[in-house]
């Protein structure tokens, strides 16, 4: 055998493997997902479609089929009878695309909208803004890490433009969330300092874009949970066939009744048993040092609005309570939370984000929520009720108009009395 046969029986089929690879994610993107797999996407909360584009951006733009993005994160997980995917299946004519789980807070959010900015332009959204995601540190790395994909990374530093305040503030964060190390972080660090990407950096970042969008299309249908076939078909015809708010109402606190009879917290009796019983005397009062006043969150929220706006988004924003039997139980300071409420609802509404479905107060009402901090029951028919109208009925076109100064750190750490509210006003933003 000569040594070109003995090199090339060595070396060839990692040659033809590698040629191979290259013909398959160079080639123009084509395939289409079924309707059942955008309809299983569509409440899979999967970090993979998370992540990703292709999939959330083909059900977004079908045509059949009207999907209006949900953001979250860990309340959109509690499929009961009356969680928005289950009643607008019953009655709706849209049906919830669900972007969130545990630690989905507002950076993450970010890179998600970014790789469906097109499909998101003139169209309605709803946002669920929680108040314990507003803690000292703001999101940590490893929540980021989970949710945070280089396809969203990349997609971002494409149009990443190094004037803006807002991509300088996205860059700066992204790093402290990756770290230093990597061709994302190094480009990040040029957009952070207001240096823009040299004709080499866009080659590497245009040619790795391509692959991981090929990468995307061949594979992000595969790996969904299929809530649907598990929570959502099987639910459907238990509503009433007619809505009625008043009946749906009453059958929530009816059912909620049965399932939370085991404990005083009005919580469901498997999470009570579970979570709570065990540990139940040493968190007695363990949430009295909480707080959600300060934050980065608050600047992770205005590189969102800004999306919206830049988008021409129209979307309600959801503000959800907590548990008020509980907090009670662990010594929440619930002025300190409603302080928390209103510096959210400020930052909305001097920017022109006046579509606000604040329950923050209803964390008391019988059998409003499922746990200690998530909605269910009764809330979920009062949250439906709510988001179907914005939804479903005509809304006036939004006027939105930003201020760089949610952007700083003297607005995320600012104590939101009123008064340091109404100065934060003059001060700033009618200067």
């Amino acid at each position: 055998m000569t040594n070109r046969k003995r090199l090339w029986y060595i070396f060839g089929p990692v040659i033809l493997a590698f040629v191979l690879i290259l013909i398959l994610f160079t080639m123009p993107l084509g395939g289409h997902y079924s309707a059942k797999t955008e309809q299983r996407a569509a409440s899979s909360l999967s970090p993979v479609v998370f992540k990703n584009q292709k999939l959330k951006q083909q059900a977004l733009s079908d045509k059949n089929t009207r999907y209006v993005p949900f953001f979250g994160s860990s309340e959109l997980r509690r499929f009961d009878n009356f969680h928005p995917s289950i009643m607008a299946a019953r009655y709706h004519n849209y049906t919830p695309f669900l972007l969130g789980q545990r630690g989905a807070q507002s950076l993450p959010q970010f890179f998600n909208i970014t790789t469906m900015e097109g499909q998101l332009r003139d169209q309605k959204a709803v946002y669920i803004v929680s108040p314990q995601w507003f803690v000292k540190k703001g999101i940590l790395p490893p929540a980021f890490k989970y949710y945070n994909g280089e396809l969203a990374d990349l997609a971002w530093l494409k149009k990443a433009n190094p004037k803006s305040p807002y991509d300088q503030y996205v860059a700066k964060r992204l790093i402290q969330m990756i770290g230093n190390d990597g061709s994302v972080a190094e480009d990040a660090a040029k957009i952070a300092k207001g240096k823009p990407l040299s004709s080499w950096d866009k080659a590497i970042l245009n040619f790795r874009l391509t692959l991981l969008q090929h990468q995307d299309a061949l594979f992000s249908g595969i790996q969904l949970d299929n809530n649907y076939s598990r929570f959502i078909k099987p639910q459907i015809n238990k509503l009433p066939a007619k809505y009625n708010e008043a009946r749906l109402h009453k059958m929530a606190v009816n059912k909620a009744a049965k399932e939370t009879d085991n404990n005083d917290f009005h919580v469901k009796n498997s999470f009570y048993t579970k979570k709570v019983k065990p540990n139940l005397k040493k968190l007695k009062g363990s949430q009295r040092h909480f707080n959600y006043n300060q934050s980065p969150e608050y600047g992770d929220l205005q590189v969102v609005l800004n999306q919206f706006k830049n988008n021409n988004t129209n979307v309600m924003f959801v503000i959800p309570p907590v548990n008020g039997r509980w907090e009670a139980y662990t010594g929440m300071d619930m002025q300190m939370y409603y302080r928390t409420v209103n510096k959210i609802k400020f930052q909305l509404r001097q920017q022109g984000f006046n579509n606000i479905l604040d329950l923050s107060h209803d964390g008391n009402k019988p059998y409003f929520m499922e746990d200690t901090i998530h909605i269910g029951y009764a809330g979920w028919v009062k949250f439906d009720s709510a988001t179907s109208k914005f939804i479903e009925q005509n809304q006036p076109q939004p006027h939105y108009h930003l201020s760089d100064e949610f952007l700083t750190k003297t607005w995320a750490n600012l104590i939101p009395t009123q008064q340091n509210l109404n100065q934060f006003k003059e001060q700033k933003l009618n200067k």
